[in-house]
């Protein structure tokens, strides 16, 4: 269980980069959908989420996907002991 936490603990600079970046690309990049274009925070919340669980726990668990994504890249690198650092 304390390899949850880890992956963010180890890079947390990057981590919170990174959260900023895919917020950034979620609401940036849209696709077709129907007549119209679609950013992928839309499809993932209106199309996906909202319909299954509702306005307010759909955006509980769209928090919670983009987190699970966040997590998923930086257990990638907390596996291959990759530590991205500031240095002066």
């Amino acid at each position: 269980m304390e390899h949850v936490f880890r992956a963010f603990g180890v890079n947390p600079l990057f981590m919170y980069v990174l959260g900023g970046v895919l917020s950034i690309l979620f609401g940036s990049i849209s696709f077709p959908w129907g007549d119209s274009s679609i950013s992928i925070h839309g499809f993932l919340y209106n199309i996906v989420l909202m319909p299954v669980f509702g306005e307010t726990a759909g955006s509980l668990a769209f928090a919670l996907l983009f987190i699970a994504i966040n997590w998923c890249i930086g257990y990638q690198l907390y596996k291959r002991k990759i530590y991205i650092k500031y240095k002066d």
